[in-house]
């Protein structure tokens, strides 16, 4: 096995599980979640759980995404080598994981601080928040993965 399939392996495990965890997580699971369970204390708190253990998640895919990816990038021959498609795939894929980020360390840690001192509106908004920037990064992963397989054959 060499060391560019090795990479692109793991990128794309780390992208599909990521990406298809947030796709699970906005069109079925939350729906399910708000509609079976109208209780907001015990909703926020479940929710807050989930979002705790995708979260631990994402940071490993988010880190695997960047270390294989920037990898990749330095065996084709550095940043002056890629073709358009794959500036496309690096530039929106390092504004995923940028969001990402904020996404944990904003809204998420705000979740987390109201549903630990009960703030149930305040904990509501944190989630809708999360769920709007989650669905954002789900609709950049759309050109990213097109520039992925343009890439390919360009």
């Amino acid at each position: 096995m060499n060391l560019l399939f090795l990479l692109q392996f793991l990128h794309i495990t780390a992208m599909a599980s990521w990406i298809g965890g947030i796709f699970f997580m906005d069109l079925f699971l939350v729906p399910v979640i708000r509609q079976r369970m109208p209780d907001a204390p015990a909703r926020l708190q479940l929710l807050y759980q989930i979002f705790r253990l995708f979260f631990a998640w994402v940071w490993l895919a988010g880190a695997t995404l960047l270390i294989t990816g920037y990898a990749t990038v330095f065996r084709y021959g550095g940043f002056a080598a890629l073709n358009t498609a794959m500036w496309v795939m690096v530039v929106l894929g390092t504004l995923m994981v940028v969001l990402a980020l904020y996404v944990f360390f904003v809204p998420f840690l705000r979740m987390r601080r109201s549903v630990h001192a009960a703030d149930w509106p305040g904990a509501g908004r944190a989630a809708a928040q999360i769920r709007l920037l989650s669905s954002v990064n789900l609709v950049l992963a759309v050109p990213t993965l097109v520039a992925g397989v343009w890439a390919i054959y360009a």
